[in-house]
């Protein structure tokens, strides 16, 4: 089923749209959650999943296929998704009750300047990239693919994406010198 089909199912029949999502996407969309929840959390994952989907539904509107195709958006509210849960779920963990000595915050302004610079350089040089090397950047370091499982979907050799992996690291740290950072 191509993208303009299943978005106007999702459009105008929306559980038989949905119902073709997660049958063409819903393996993907596990995996990645599973990646950034973790295997040991499988209540967190279907219900992350089943999150993702919904936001698809909500948000297909803001679809526009001439920034990418259906996957592309899917796997973007996947990760988005699976990292807000992530994130849910560590801090849900991880309160501890206060001191009252305990009340003065530490903030390093500059450390929090820097990584925004950093993070706005490091999107620009991904948007520089050509395709497939940009999607093969995506999928290893944002969506922790391995090497072998985006030589397999993208049809191209292991050695072809880790030398595209190399030359895209390379083009990264050659920005990030030129603007200053010291790496």
């Amino acid at each position: 089923m191509n993208d303009e089909k299943l978005v106007r199912l999702l459009k105008h029949k929306p559980s038989k749209g949905l119902s073709t999502a997660i049958d063409i996407y819903g393996g993907l969309v596990k995996t990645i959650a599973i990646r950034i929840i973790g295997y040991e959390n499988q209540s967190d994952v279907e219900e992350c999943v089943s999150d993702v989907f919904v936001e698809l539904w909500k948000s297909i509107d803001n679809y526009n296929r001439d920034k990418g195709i259906l996957k592309n958006y899917i796997i973007s509210i996947a990760r988005n998704v699976s990292i807000n849960t992530y994130r849910r779920k560590v801090v849900k963990h991880e309160v501890l009750p206060l001191e009252e000595n305990d009340m003065e915050i530490d903030f390093d302004i500059d450390n929090e300047v820097s990584k925004s610079i950093n993070k706005g350089i490091i999107n620009e040089t991904l948007n520089d990239l050509q395709q497939p090397d940009k999607d093969i950047f995506i999928r290893r370091y944002y969506l922790f693919e391995s090497i072998k499982e985006i030589s397999q979907s993208l049809n191209i050799s292991t050695k072809m994406v880790e030398n595209k992996l190399y030359r895209g690291k390379d083009k990264l740290k050659t920005a990030l010198i030129s603007k200053g950072i010291i790496i």
